[in-house]
């Protein structure tokens, strides 16, 4: 496809799709990999000496809205000198409409992470099959990835992207308010039934102190877990096997959401919207310090680090009856189509799962997308969870099950957030979840079969 009909293309998109921007990010930490983690010197400058000779310097475009890449850009300089990054910044721009401007002025993106579902950038032909990069890259050659590693980022056969950054979460502690009211640290293999007593024990009313943070994440992230955990769906957001139904109003998942609705409206021990509004918002933010339990990701880490008052620490997402599985987000790196060097441009999406770059990726919280011992041994070295539970950190990344949605049709159109929480933390009725669900399943499959 020409660049300007690309253009044009992505143009027309734009107007047709509602771009849900994404805020998964990974955070800098002040840590810089060790000098073992990178080439010697002398090694480095013949490396760099023969790339001259061979190689004209390249500059890539990568679409990217985060700004905490820097040192990972230098790392990528220094295994190839003659390949430099420039950060195309987003700057809440939908990333649709980046690459149509940067197409239409005749100097085209190379790279871009994803902002949206894969379908639309894969229908108007704007990213790449990375299939035939794979099968003859000598680094992929080289690693063992997860099983079901591609699953979330294939349509058609196609392996539309990479994870930039496979995104943790787990569940934030807060130790002082635990020890306050005699309650110890809970182990790794804790349950969902310990979860909600804990959470009854620390709270008091009086002293405005709860035992869950009134944050839509513990229902978007743990309530869907729960979910697989209790064997009551297949996937993250109560998707089944083959991620083409939701098992959102069955009876398992209706009863999952009223045992979450009940720590309002039995335990007391969270705040509903409109309760914790009324009181000020304090226990809406885990940093305040007000309440035991909250959801969290490499996003939050450096916060934490920086301005909590009192002792935190994570806990694996619980066990259930049947697992216990974890929660990730894979945020997707693909290659553009209009790029003028390919060749270049993968191997900076290559690059991600070599050792320094996977190192690099934990001292910033975020999980490791590579199978391997030396990778998992690493977490027990990185300083950013020197102090803290670092076995539950490798419980979490070793149990994750991974958000799907970005190539699921008619993705956008799911309601499970909005309604989910206005049932848990408002007064919405719970059997709505029925009209609901039946529609989007309804069109999912609809739009399924359009795109055959």
């Amino acid at each position: 496809m020409k660049r300007n009909s690309i253009a044009k293309s992505v143009l027309g998109i734009f107007l047709i799709f509602t771009v849900a921007l994404s805020g998964c990010s990974t955070s800098k930490n002040s840590a810089s990999p060790s000098a073992s983690d990178s080439v010697s010197p002398s090694a480095s400058t013949a490396s760099a000496t023969e790339a001259v000779e061979k190689h004209d310097p390249v500059k890539l475009q990568f679409i990217s809205w985060k700004d905490s890449y820097n040192e990972l850009y230098e790392l990528f300089h220094a295994k190839y000198p003659w390949i430099t990054i420039e950060q195309v910044p987003v700057n809440s721009r939908p990333i649709l409409e980046i690459i149509a401007s940067l197409e239409a002025a005749g100097t085209p993106a190379d790279v871009t992470e994803i902002d949206t579902d894969l379908i639309a950038f894969e229908q108007n032909g704007l990213i790449e099959d990375l299939t035939p990069y794979i099968e003859k890259s000598p680094i992929f050659k080289e690693v063992t990835l997860p099983d079901g590693f591609f699953n979330t980022m294939t349509f058609k056969d196609k392996k539309l992207a990479v994870p930039m950054v496979d995104v943790p979460m787990w569940v934030l502690v807060n130790k002082d308010l635990l020890s306050k009211h005699g309650v110890e640290m809970p182990a790794n293999d804790w349950t969902y039934d310990d979860f909600r007593e804990i959470a009854k024990q620390v709270t008091d009313p009086d002293a405005g102190e709860y035992g869950v943070t009134t944050q839509p994440e513990i229902q978007m992230r743990m309530l869907s877990t729960k979910a697989i955990a209790d064997g009551h769906a297949a996937n993250i957001h109560y998707l089944n096997e083959d991620l083409t139904q939701s098992l959102l109003s069955s009876p398992d998942v209706m009863n999952d959401a009223k045992w979450l609705q009940e720590f309002v409206t039995k335990d007391g021990s969270m705040q509903s919207e409109a309760a914790a509004v009324a009181s000020g918002n304090v226990t809406k933010e885990f940093i305040n310090g007000k309440t035991g339990f909250a959801i969290g990701g490499d996003w939050v880490l450096p916060t934490l680090k920086e301005k909590a008052t009192f002792n935190w620490d994570v806990l694996p997402f619980p066990k259930g009856k049947v697992s216990q599985p974890g929660y990730s987000i894979y945020g997707p790196l693909s290659l553009l189509t209009g790029s003028k060097h390919k060749e270049e441009a993968f191997l900076w999406l290559s690059f991600q799962f070599t050792k320094e770059a996977q190192k690099w990726k934990i001292d910033q919280g975020a999980n490791a997308s590579v199978v391997d011992p030396e990778l998992t041994a690493y977490y027990d070295q990185a300083p950013i969870w020197q102090g803290k539970n670092i076995e539950a950190v490798k419980i979490a990344q070793q149990n994750a099950k991974i958000q799907p949605g970005l190539t699921v049709p008619g993705w956008s159109e799911y309601n499970y957030n909005n309604i989910m929480n206005d049932i848990i933390f408002g007064d919405r009725d719970i059997n709505d979840l029925i009209p609901e669900t039946e529609a989007w399943n309804k069109k999912t499959l609809e739009l399924r079969e359009a795109l055959k």
